[in-house]
């Protein structure tokens, strides 16, 4: 079997996965905790600012 292929079903799997968590969690923290579509999107932001931040971070640090 090519190796391309297999590295192919293994992103689309990882994929998937994500996008099963994420809708998991958005559902969770719409209908158990309360939080509205705009919070939840804003959070959801915020956080990916933070990863952004935190990367540039350790990418930095790892340089010097």
């Amino acid at each position: 079997m090519d190796p391309t292929k297999i590295r192919m079903r293994y992103l689309v799997g990882i994929l998937v996965a994500a996008v099963l968590t994420a809708g998991v969690l958005r559902h969770t923290l719409h209908v158990h905790a309360g939080f509205t579509r705009v919070e939840i999107a804003i959070l959801a932001l915020a956080a990916l600012a933070a990863v952004f931040l935190l990367v540039g971070l350790f990418r930095r640090r790892r340089r010097d």
